[in-house]
């Protein structure tokens, strides 16, 4: 399926001495049997921007940044330098031979600012036959932005290129190594990941056939607007700072929403299946109700459920859930360095004597942010076709609980798809008429009528009482950027990657995924269906609270599904860039 172009210095493993021929292009590579090459002579692959530092057979037991290989692989190293300035460090690690092998790549996506390659899901993907590669984005180090000053190439390379240069070296590898084109091709992510995932698609559409994007931070230079205002809201003060409001306090307003809303779903089990749907009053826990919270406290609250607001009082950005409160991680703008970097991108200035508290506002500040940093880190279009024309298929998933990555704007993000499925072909004039009248009730009703097929190529999963990319409460081990299942568990059934491969090889859809939680000895304590959106897990039969057979899908009636102000926000801002393409260099 993949026809990706690539240039490469072939060197067969029965050429002698250091004989070589220049190959264009995996059409030719198909076209005449290629002898393959033995692992060390790897070294001689070349791609535009990518050579290849060492290849080398490596025999278990071994254990390479941590992770722990009990099988034998090719690993290979490399940098790829699209710019001048370009360190992009990967590997690609290759089941030792074709019988090893069962055609598939998978390229790996990082969270944060990544730093460095992840070598836990290279270990899993060689061990399970696949070629599996990734990355350091660019840059060595953790989540520290002091690599974003007076470096944008750099900044490129981690936003938008990495992956680019990655994905053809492998696929470039994989030719050579066992004579043969990769013959499917997946990626996956959460967070950074997720929305390097979602570019793939939409910038790179001929590299993937499978994608895997959780908790997507597609809309990036909104996101991180959306940090900085929880930073501010929940400490205030400086970094690393007392919180504005206790972690006791927190969880203490979770209990009480979860007394509300819990059993929406028919069940209660201590989590909220549809966040949306719940109807709880914060004011009563304020100086006016049962005195829970003292008055700053409440508009600590107040702030982070609205999201992102102008010093106007324009919503900017959606913000977090009813029943997530316990999840808030008030120090992740100051860990992350969200600050600084746009400090050192945006306006080219250290920290200090930049202070993001003091510096940055939600409003001319905000515009300045988004309009720097949508060219190289933004992914909000919803125009799929290049992408879904050669069969590509995406599942995303989000966590309701998620503080970090409104899931909202998961939803905005599918919304959109449905509504581009009714502009796509109109002109661009009378698209942006109508884009500019969209309302509500006329989001809903296009969303019944091309639902459906959205959900030929895409499919989005929400996940009750689950935090970032994991985490939380609820089941949450899918894989796919979030928590791995153990190998019995890796199937089309409860695996997000290996469902998205069985859509994509035989043309099965998932139409439910079973998220397991584990205790520490590896044993199942629960598992719950999560359905395709807008469609719902209900409890009906009553079953075992703990086991996904007592769920069913339904989609809830037209009437009951509710697209809000929020909504409308993500829909725009993806509508209205449904023409950004980033530049691949």
């Amino acid at each position: 399926m993949n026809r990706a172009i690539t240039v490469l210095r072939i060197r067969p493993r029965t050429a002698p001495g250091l004989r070589e021929a220049c190959v264009l292009g995996i059409a030719a590579l198909t076209g005449t049997a290629q002898a393959a090459w033995d692992c060390p002579s790897l070294t001689a692959v070349t791609t535009a921007d990518a050579t290849i530092t060492s290849a080398t057979l490596t025999d278990p037991p071994a254990v390479i940044g941590g992770a722990s290989v009990a099988v034998q692989f090719c690993r290979v190293q490399g940098i790829a330098r699209p710019s001048s300035d370009s360190e992009i460090k990967f590997e690609v690690w290759l089941p030792p031979s074709a019988g090893d092998w069962n055609r598939r790549m998978k390229v790996n996506g990082t969270g944060g600012y990544a730093g460095s390659i992840p070598y836990a899901r290279l270990a899993q993907d060689v061990a399970d036959g696949i070629v599996s590669a990734g990355s350091n984005m660019g840059h060595d180090g953790g989540e520290s932005a002091t690599w974003t000053l007076n470096r944008p190439e750099k900044v490129k390379d981690w936003g938008l290129r990495a992956h680019y240069s990655v994905a053809t070296a492998a696929k470039a590898l994989s030719n050579a190594f066992y004579a043969e084109p990769v013959k499917y091709s997946y990626f996956e992510g959460c967070s950074n990941g997720g929305r390097q995932a979602l570019m793939m698609a939409q910038n790179y559409p001929e590299l993937f056939d499978g994608i895997v994007a959780g908790a997507p931070s597609n809309f990036y230079p909104d996101l991180l607007m959306w940090l900085l205002w929880t930073g501010k809201n929940l400490t205030p003060s400086a970094p690393f700072g007392p919180p504005s409001v206790s972690t006791a306090k927190r969880q203490a307003v979770t209990q009480r929403v979860l007394q509300a809303c819990d059993a929406l779903d028919g069940a209660a089990d201590g989590q909220i299946t549809n966040p949306r749907a719940c109807r709880f009053d914060i004011d009563n826990l304020g100086p006016s109700g049962d005195g829970t919270l003292t008055a700053p406290e409440l508009a600590v609250f107040k702030a982070m459920y609205a999201g992102t607001t102008s010093e106007a009082g324009v919503q900017r950005y959606t913000g977090a859930r009813l029943g997530s409160e316990a999840d808030w991680s008030p120090l992740f703008a100051d860990n992350g360095g969200y600050g600084p970097f746009i400090g050192h991108y945006v306006y080219s200035q250290e920290s200090p004597p930049f202070d993001w508290r003091r510096d940055i506002n939600f409003s001319n500040v905000y515009d300045v942010v988004k309009q720097t940093l949508t060219p190289v880190t933004a992914a909000p279009s919803p125009d799929l076709r290049a992408f879904t024309r050669r069969g590509g298929k995406i599942i995303q998933y989000h966590g309701w609980n998620d503080s970090v990555v409104p899931p909202d704007g998961s939803i905005g993000y599918y919304y959109a798809l449905t509504q581009f499925e009714w502009l796509k072909s109109l002109p661009p004039r009378v698209a942006d008429r109508l884009i500019d009248d969209l309302s509500p009730q006329a989001v809903e009703a296009t969303a019944l009528a091309f639902g459906r097929k959205v959900r030929e190529y895409h499919r989005l999963f929400m996940l009750p009482a689950v935090g970032h990319c994991g985490g939380s409460t609820g089941p949450s081990a899918i894989g796919g950027g979030a928590p791995e299942p153990p190998k019995a568990f890796r199937n089309a059934d409860t695996h997000v990657v290996s469902a998205v491969m069985k859509w994509v090889e035989q043309g099965v859809a998932p139409e439910k995924i079973v998220a397991s939680a584990f205790d520490a000895t590896g044993n199942v304590v629960r598992q719950r269906p999560v359905c395709p959106y807008p469609a719902q897990a209900v409890y009906e039969n009553g079953g075992d609270l703990d086991s996904a057979e007592s769920f069913t899908c339904k989609t809830p009636r037209p009437r009951d599904i509710d697209v809000e102000a929020g909504d409308m926000l993500h829909i725009r801002n993806s509508l209205t860039q449904r023409g950004l393409l980033l530049p691949h260099r």
